[in-house]
């Protein structure tokens, strides 16, 4: 059964588009863009900070989120929406376009189906994750990946599979920040020449 919190934060995970679908449709310079959504970082940054010490910031915080947040987030770490920010920024400045808008992509669509199945029908463990729930996921993403134009389609398939290794891969990194920086990482390199 999954909890009515956990549908509030994925709702909000599928939100995250809106970071890739400005950057394609909006504000096609980089780094205009990348200006703009660093400030909001550093925002996202201060009020998740601010909110373990300042009263004020931490009532209204706790009154609008704490429901949809994991232990981890209530115990002072960064939240999964701040993170989300921070590889936005990375991703983008690092990667090219194409590649940036891809990976930001599988991490709001795939991540969100990977939890939202692996909570419901997972029942093979994979550490903290199922099989079923990378199963979905990668669906998710080969889909995308084979209606995505901007990109060889062999590139955006083998960022697709990178994009769900890094979901369940143990790494001690959030995984709004290291499916788009895995996945993005991997179709970097297969664009670049030998």
């Amino acid at each position: 059964m999954i909890k009515k919190s956990e549908f509030f934060r994925k709702g909000i995970h599928l939100f995250n588009l809106v970071i890739p679908f400005l950057y394609y449709y909006v504000f096609t310079d980089k780094w205009e863009y990348l200006k703009i959504l660093s400030l909001i970082t550093l925002c996202f940054i201060i009020i998740d900070v601010c909110r373990h010490f300042i009263p004020i910031i931490s009532s209204i915080f706790s009154f609008f989120f704490d429901k949809m947040l994991r232990d981890h987030e209530l115990k002072g770490k960064l939240t999964g929406a701040t993170w989300v920010m921070i590889a936005s920024c990375v991703s983008i400045a690092l990667f090219s376009k194409p590649v940036a808008i891809l990976s930001l992509i599988y991490m709001s669509l795939g991540d969100t189906a990977a939890g939202l199945i692996g909570q419901k029908y997972g029942k093979h463990k994979i550490g903290s994750k199922t099989w079923e729930g990378f199963a979905a996921g990668l669906v998710v993403c080969i889909i995308i990946a084979i209606n995505y134009n901007m990109l060889p389609k062999y590139i955006a398939i083998t960022g697709a599979f990178s994009a769900m290794i890094m979901e369940i891969l143990p790494i001690p990194l959030d995984d709004n920040f290291k499916i788009p920086l895995g996945a993005g990482g991997i179709m970097m390199m297969l664009l670049s020449p030998i």
